[in-house]
C-alpha cells in the first residue's frame, strides 16, 4: 500500500508539471523562470518513545535558523484569466538542529543533541497577481507535491564531548503550501521579489541507530519561509 502512495504521489505531480508545461501551446502565454534564496524557519518540537509507561526516551528540539533555495518555471494564464500562472517548482530547505534529550530508563541519562534536519520538495503550484495598475504586483496562491525528509542527529553526553547514541529518519509523501507577496518590475521582463511561504512536508520519522527506539508519528515538518526571488519572463 506504501509503494502505491508513492506511486500515486509521484504520478500527481507528473501530472501537475505536464499541465503546467502543456499550458503555453493551448493558451498561447509566455513562459518564466524563476529562482529564489531566504531564511526559513523549522518550529521547536518534542517527541517520546514509551516502551511502557516508565520507559520512555524524549527528545526535544530546538532548530536554528535555516534556509530554503529553489527554482521554478511556470506559464502566465491571461488568456484563461489574467493574473492567473501555474509553475513547477522544487526547492531544498535545510537546518542545523540543536535541543536536548533524556532516557528514564538508563538512571534519568540527559543531554544535548546536535544535528541537522532538511527537507527536499517537488511542487506545483497556482498564483494570482493583483494587477493594481504599478509596478509592484501582490500575489497570493499556494501549491502541492512530493518532498522528502531527512533527520540526522547525535545525542551526545551530558558534557557534550562525545556522542551517547545516534538518530536518523528519513520519510517522503505529500507536501503542500500557502503563500504571498509581490513582485517590482526593474526592467522590462524582469522581476524581484519578496514573499512568504508556510510549507508543511512528510514528518521526520526518527529511528535510534540500532533500531530499539522509534519515535511515532515523528516530528511535524512546519516550515515558515521568508524569501526574495528573481523572475525572468521568456518571450
Amino acid at each position: 500500500m506504501i509503494f502505491n502512495y508513492r506511486r500515486a504521489l509521484l504520478a500527481s505531480t507528473a501530472i501537475g508539471t505536464a499541465l503546467a508545461l502543456a499550458t503555453p501551446a493551448q493558451a498561447g502565454s509566455d513562459f518564466y523562470i524563476s529562482v529564489f534564496g531566504g531564511a526559513n524557519f523549522l518550529q521547536d518540537q518534542s517527541a517520546a518513545s514509551f516502551s511502557d509507561p516508565t520507559h520512555f526516551t524524549t527528545i526535544t528540539t530546538n532548530p536554528d535558523t535555516g534556509f530554503v533555495l529553489g527554482g521554478a518555471i511556470g506559464t502566465h494564464l491571461d488568456n484563461w484569466q489574467r493574473g492567473l500562472r501555474a509553475e513547477v517548482e522544487v526547492s531544498y530547505r535545510r537546518h542545523d538542529v540543536a535541543g536536548h534529550w533524556s532516557i528514564s530508563s538508563d538512571g534519568g541519562t540527559t543531554g544535548p543533541i546536535d544535528g541537522n534536519a532538511s527537507t527536499f520538495a517537488i511542487m506545483a503550484n497556482i498564483w494570482y497577481d493583483f494587477d493594481c495598475g504599478w509596478k509592484i504586483k501582490p500575489y497570493v496562491g499556494g501549491g502541492a507535491g512530493w518532498a522528502r525528509s531527512k533527520f540526522d542527529v547525535a545525542l551526545l553526553t551530558s558534557s557534550g564531548t562525545s556522542a551517547y547514541s545516534t538518530m536518523q529518519g528519513d520519510h517522503e509523501g505529500f507536501a503542500w503550501q500557502l503563500g504571498l507577496g509581490f513582485n517590482y518590475e526593474v526592467a522590462p521582463d524582469v522581476n524581484v521579489g519578496l514573499g512568504y511561504r508556510y510549507f508543511h512536508g512528510p514528518n521526520f520519522d526518527i529511528t535510534s541507530d540500532g533500531g530499539e527506539v522509534s519515535f511515532e508519528p515523528g516530528l511535524d515538518n512546519d516550515n515558515h519561509s521568508v524569501l526574495v526571488n528573481l523572475t525572468i519572463d521568456i518571450n
